[in-house]
């Protein structure tokens, strides 16, 4: 008798086809950071990035990334913008990507020690924000989706609003362009931290003499092709790229 009731519920159920789709539990899918330093060890990927801009040497640094058939991800200040935004709109034009650097580029952490309460920090925090996202639009045709914060500062509550204003942000697994050290032994540093997921961090911006900086992203490249390594937008390296703009 069991053995009879057994075989016709499990006829029912086979007649009645798997659950409704609202009955199964949802795949889960992994959210987006709010915060990123590198990208993925898995694939032959990094990205080149700029700080400061635009300034003396973005177009020659436009001009060599066109020659080696490159994109890159520059992240801007407001005021450069506002002062240069011909040189902001070129770089949109070349396909690059472009974030953004705050309105002033101050330095929070400063601001912190002086005992900046959090709450005038969240203000000014969006000011910033808000200005230079308005200044960059206006030059160069794009909002900015990706922030980097001067400094490298990331406090959490920096990236929760940051997130809010739909930014994400980003710092880098290597820089030291505007350090004091040798050039030769910069560029030796800049090429050992070449390696899948890796974020360079540069300059084309905030000082007049930053001609050594373009010998050293010819040099990243060139190591960059022997390793088999692809240069490409940070969107792109971290699997954040909007519809429309996916190749």
């Amino acid at each position: 008798m069991k053995r009879t009731l057994f075989s016709a519920l499990a006829l029912v159920l086979l007649a009645a086809g798997p659950a409704p789709a609202a009955q199964r539990p949802a795949p889960q899918r992994h959210a987006p950071r709010d915060f990123y330093a590198d990208g993925s060890p898995r694939k032959p990927e990094f990205a080149l990035t700029f700080d400061d801009g635009p300034g003396y040497i973005t177009e020659d640094l436009l001009k060599l990334l066109a020659k080696r058939g490159v994109k890159a991800t520059f992240f801007m200040i407001g005021y450069s913008v506002r002062a240069y935004p011909q040189r902001a709109r070129d770089v949109a034009a070349a396909g690059n990507l472009v974030g953004s650097h705050t309105d002033t580029h101050e330095n929070w952490y400063a601001l912190e020690k002086k005992g900046k309460s959090q709450a005038w920090l969240k203000q000014e925090f969006r000011k910033e924000l808000d200005r230079a996202a308005a200044s960059i639009e206006k030059a160069a045709g794009v909002r900015p989706r990706f922030l980097r914060m001067p400094n490298g500062y990331c406090r959490g509550w920096a990236r929760k609003e940051a997130a809010s204003m739909g930014y994400t942000m980003v710092n880098w697994s290597y820089g030291s362009d505007w350090t004091r050290k040798p050039e030769a032994q910069m560029t030796a540093e800049y090429l050992k931290a070449l390696r899948p997921g890796a974020i360079l961090l540069m300059h084309d911006g905030g000082g007049k003499n930053r001609e050594k900086t373009l010998r050293i992203v010819a040099a990243v490249l060139d190591e960059a092709q022997k390793k088999g390594l692809k240069p490409v937008r940070l969107d792109e390296l971290l699997g954040l790229q909007e519809p429309s703009a996916k190749r």
